[in-house]
């Protein structure tokens, strides 16, 4: 449920960032529960993203330079395996998969 974490991570760090509540980039990665370099990688992930994102050191947070929405969600719903089939066409995505068999398998 790797790709759940890092939805809810973003959507954490997107609240964090829009109510100027980071603190240092030290103190964000730990509210995160990720390493500092992963953190550099987030933001530099959702800068390429459109994110105008920015760090000031004189209020120790990041902030968005000027109004911006960053919407995340998903959805889940359960399928057979023979319906996964039709739907992508009997191509199997293993690992990658964000669709789960009514069988328990994932």
């Amino acid at each position: 449920m790797k790709a759940f974490e890092q939805l809810e991570r973003l959507k954490r760090m997107n609240r964090l960032i829009k109510e100027e509540k980071t603190g240092t980039p030290e103190e964000f990665a730990t509210r995160l529960g990720v390493s500092s370099s992963h953190l550099y990688r987030c933001i530099e992930d959702i800068k390429e993203l459109g994110a105008p994102v920015n760090f000031s050191r004189s209020r120790k947070t990041y902030y968005y330079e000027y109004e911006f929405e960053m919407k995340v969600s998903y959805s889940i719903q359960l399928i057979t395996e023979q319906t996964a089939k039709k739907v992508i066409g009997g191509f199997s995505l293993n690992n990658a998969s964000l669709l789960f068999y009514e069988s328990g398998r994932i």
